[in-house]
Order: structure tokens, then sequence, then C-alpha cells
């Protein structure tokens, strides 16, 4: 069995406390409301799930793309191991998703840990390089010291770390910057934002050209053969490209042969993206619920990809549905630190609403606004000016 660490039971049941102090006096509807979250709480519990998950720093020593596996030696550890990725795991590459081809071996990298129900630690759900860990914390790396031989960087928690770098006269000393490294070696030194934004354009250019070549992935939620309907619940990545398509479009499942499909609805799921598909139920013979799939699509105008705002705004929607629309279309901006906050990271829609207030604040605040006849742009609008760029993108706090 895996020797890494899991938190024990009291750490992960420590209550959030900045955000249950949001929770006074947000009650789920009367005495039927309290009653039934109770039992919710009794069975789903209050924590939140990502403070327990194993996260690690690694060497990455080989990379197999086709098994979806992985070598890594974990620091601290003297032998490496070969870890297989979770089917819908996130990668991440330059401050945005990717691919493991993409990755460097010899790279040091970041691994989040999927456990079983014994909590051993089995498959791997999020891989980052080092550029995309530090760009998810913030905003890089301080330098402390910098001369000929190297640079001294330093993270917000953790001890400093001593590089040899090509590019010492380049960096000075209290300013930020990313690095990748490999062993005692900064591989690849970015001067601040301004050098990492470039390369993440590029990256999601490359990404881009992915998902018209190979599709979008996600997982089939539901496969009705009579009816002739599916639902296709596209990954975290495919956020911009899935919610831009309309009911009517025509689009392809990659199959042998391939699947065609016409868009009945499409909708958010937390991080994810709700496509009902209609198909020859012929067609939906072979497939089952869990199954791997890529829809091919039009590709949408690169406006889509480079707005700010999602590309599904001001659709007709009930009330209801646009406040759950707003909350998994945002991410969470609570002052939460450690890698705890799951809003943080995979949108406000997925906080456990037991163990965190943000969640029920914010819907609450989003009916408000609805009800006061603001837009869906217009309450965008209001929420970025009052929380900031972080709640459109995901992010944790050191």
């Amino acid at each position: 069995m895996s020797t890494i660490p899991i938190p024990s039971r009291a750490c992960r049941l420590l209550p959030f406390t900045l955000c249950l102090l949001l929770v006074a006096g947000v009650s789920a509807g009367g005495p039927e409301g309290k009653k039934l979250d109770d039992k919710v709480k009794e069975i789903a519990g209050s924590a939140e799930f990502l403070r327990s998950v194993p996260k690690h720093f690694a060497t990455l020593k080989a990379i197999d793309a086709g098994k979806q596996q992985v070598t890594l030696l974990i620091e601290g550890e003297v032998l490496p191991k070969v870890w297989s990725l979770v089917p819908d795991a996130e990668v991440k590459v330059m401050g945005w998703w990717g691919r493991l081809d993409q990755l460097t071996i010899g790279d040091r990298v970041w691994a989040w840990f999927k456990t079983d129900r014994k909590q051993q630690a089995v498959a791997i759900s999020m891989l980052a390089d080092e550029i995309s860990e530090q760009d998810i914390h913030g905003d890089g790396l301080t330098v402390e010291a910098a001369d000929a031989k190297g640079i001294t960087v330093k993270a917000g928690k953790g001890p400093s770390r001593v590089l040899k770098t090509s590019r010492p006269s380049e960096v000075a000393p209290k300013t930020k910057i990313f690095v990748q490294s490999q062993g005692d070696r900064a591989r690849l030194v970015v001067l601040g934002t301004r050098e990492l934004e470039p390369l993440r354009e590029k990256q999601k250019a490359l990404l881009r050209e992915r998902w018209v070549k190979e599709g979008l992935p996600g997982t089939a939620g539901f496969v009705h053969v009579f009816s002739g309907e599916m639902d296709l619940l596209t990954d975290h990545e495919t956020m911009r490209w899935a919610r831009s398509l309309q009911v009517g479009d025509k689009v392809t499942l990659r199959a042998d042969p391939p699947i065609k499909a016409l868009v009945k609805h499409v909708r958010p799921w937390r991080e994810r993206t709700e496509v009902r598909l209609v198909v020859h139920s012929f067609d939906l013979a072979d497939l089952s619920p869990g199954q791997r799939l890529h829809l091919l699509c039009t590709p949408p105008p690169p406006e889509v990809d480079s707005a700010r705002l999602p590309p599904d705004l001001d659709r007709p929607r009930s009330k209801q549905e646009r406040v759950e629309w707003f909350l998994a279309s945002i991410y969470c901006t609570c002052p939460v630190q450690g890698d705890r906050c799951t809003g943080h990271f995979y949108t406000l829609a997925s906080c456990n609403p037991n163990g965190c207030g943000m969640p029920r604040t914010m819907r609450r605040v989003v009916a408000a606004k609805i009800d006061a006849g603001l837009t869906d742009r217009e309450l965008f609008e209001e929420l970025l000016k009052k929380y900031g760029p972080r709640l459109l993108q995901p992010h944790l706090l050191p």
C-alpha cells in the first residue's frame, strides 16, 4: 500500500470557521427545511472533502499516455511508483489545462491523490506542472536572493529553495517569478505574469487544437436506448466550449463509426457541463453510463475563449435555474487557506453547503439581485466589482 499520509479524521472534520460564520441567520426555510438539513448532514457530513485529499510534490520519472499512467518519485520517499490517473483527472500545463504528453520527464510536479474508503491513495485525480501550481496559489514565487550561482526562491509556505539558473542576472530580489525545476536546476524561469500570460495563451491555443481534432472529453451520465437520448457530462476544461452549444446544434460522438447527435439542452453541473443529446437508438446500443467519450462540434469563435464572461450569458432560464447557473459559473472567493476549499477550484456549486456558508449566502445574494431586475451581465459586473477576478478562475489560497 502507499505510504502517503492521510490527515486524521479529527483534522478532516474541523469546521471551516470563517465560512460557517456566514451561515448564521440563513435557514433552509422553515421547520421542514431544517429537518431536511439535519438528515442531509447525518448522511453527507459537514466537512469539505478537498482538505483530506493527499497533495504532494514529486519528480516525474515516466509517462505512458496511452495507459494514462505516470511514474512518480514522491518527495520524502525513496522508490518511484507507477500511478494511474482517474479517467477524468485534470492535467494542468502552463496555468491551463493540458495533456500528459505535454509534461516533461524529470520535472517537479504537483499531484492530488484519489483515496479509497480505507483512506489509501489509489490513483491520481489532478497533476500539474510547477508553474501551474504556483499560478493556482497566486502570483508565483518570491525571489529572496540572486547571484551568479543561482536563485533562492520561496513560496507562501514551506522552506526556501536554491536553484541553479541560466538567467540569474534577469531576476531581481523581492520580485515574483514562476519556476519549473528539475532537481536543483530551474529548467524554466518565467518573469512574472507578463511572461506567463503569453505562455498560457499558447497553451490555450494548443488545447483548442486538441478539442478540434479529438473532441471535448466527457463521461456518459445516462443512456436511454428506448428514448434515443443520453447525457454527456463534459469535463471542467470544456466549460466555455460546451456551454456555447445551442439547442439544435449538430454534433458527433467519436466512435467507430461516428455517432451523429443533436443537442437537446445544455446546462452547467458544478464545474462540468451536462449536454443532453438526441441520438438514433441503435447508435446508443453499445454505450453505457460511465463510459468516457469525446464530443466533436463546430468550433466556437475565439471570443468564446477570450471573453471575460460565460458564453451562455442571459439565456432564458427560470429564477432557480439562473441562481444555480451562477454558482456553477463562478469560483468561491472566501478566505479559507491551505488547499481546502472545494469551491475555489471546482466552482462554488461544488462546495458542501453543510460545511460552508458561502453557497447559501451567494444563492441568497444572487436571488435578491435577480428579484431587483438585474440581467446576468449586470449581475456579473456587480459581483466582480465586489469579489474580484478570482470569482472567474480556479485557484487555491496558500
